[in-house]
């Protein structure tokens, strides 16, 4: 049996694609703007605002059990500056890896959606709190309120038929307005009240992937390239960065399938400068000039 689990992920990993992050380590930062944030791939994002470190859904590990990445995380865990709040929106081992979020150490304040309690002994920092829908917090000079989200809940699949903990997260500091969607499926009735509720949102990290085909409703809870820009819209966000892609979910049949997509549809909808699909690595800084994306500072990366 051993020697089978080791052999697994050589096979997962002769069916995924590979691609190497466009930026390894930390991308140079333009400290003058109040806002900034590095995808550091899938759904965990490096977000400063002000002075202050937020990181979503801390996932720097290698492979979900098995299953390898397509693109490894631009980040090691030694590379993060210290974090002041890290913010889970499911239990998800995607998006809550335990060891990762162990390597953080014991400062960052930790928060994740009501109903994950059954999991948080795996949260090993002294500060950590569940939120329930609507519910804010104070935490290091941040503002930090839950906002709903449609995904399946529990950790290990299984737990998904009694465990129903997801949510996305509105992040306040600094005089800006961040919106982390987490991993959700399309609800207009619900985007347009987080809209209603935090008016003059900045920047939206939204997903978009795994995409199927057409537009029939995903029982899973993921929206589509073209239903990520509909949650943009109804949030009236000024700027988007798409998420949960490129990482996981390729199959070895379309890696850039969901960026190709989105970018179509973001010409179609007239959207150019508005959705930055950035490459993993890069970093969208906020500043008196208006967005702009920098990568490493030794060579010119483009970003369609």
């Amino acid at each position: 049996m051993r020697a089978l689990l080791a052999f697994l992920p050589l096979v997962c990993g002769c069916m995924i694609a590979h691609e190497e992050p466009a930026v390894r380590g930390m991308p140079r930062d333009d400290r003058s703007a109040p806002l900034s944030a590095v995808w550091v791939g899938h759904a965990t994002v490096l977000l400063r605002i002000g002075s202050r470190t937020v990181l979503t859904d801390p996932n720097l590990g290698d492979a979900i059990l098995v299953v390898p990445r397509e693109t490894p995380a631009s980040l090691r865990p030694s590379e993060l500056p210290p974090i002041d709040v890290a913010v889970i929106s499911h239990m998800h081992l995607d998006h809550f890896d335990a060891p990762t979020l162990r390597k953080l150490g014991r400062y960052p304040a930790v928060l994740f959606p009501d109903g994950g309690q059954a999991y948080a002994d795996e949260i090993l920092q002294p500060h950590k709190r569940a939120l329930r829908a609507w519910e804010s917090v104070q935490v290091r000079g941040l503002t930090v309120t839950a906002v709903p989200a449609r995904h399946q809940g529990g950790r290990y699949w299984v737990d998904a038929l009694w465990n129903h903990a997801a949510t996305g997260y509105v992040i306040e500091g600094a005089g800006r307005r961040v919106y982390f969607a987490g991993d959700t499926g399309y609800d207009p009735h619900m985007f347009r009240e987080i809209g209603a509720r935090f008016p003059g949102i900045d920047l939206a990290f939204i997903p978009i992937a795994p995409a199927r085909s057409g537009r029939t409703r995903d029982k899973w809870g993921h929206v589509t390239p073209e239903e990520a820009l509909d949650i943009f819209r109804d949030v009236g966000a000024a700027a988007m960065v798409p998420i949960h892609f490129e990482a996981y979910y390729g199959r070895g049949t379309d890696h850039g399938g969901p960026r190709r997509r989105l970018l179509a549809e973001v010409e179609r909808r007239g959207l150019a400068g508005r959705v930055f699909a950035l490459r993993t690595g890069e970093r969208i800084a906020f500043g008196e000039h208006g967005p702009e994306v920098l990568g490493d500072p030794r060579e010119a990366i483009a970003t369609p």
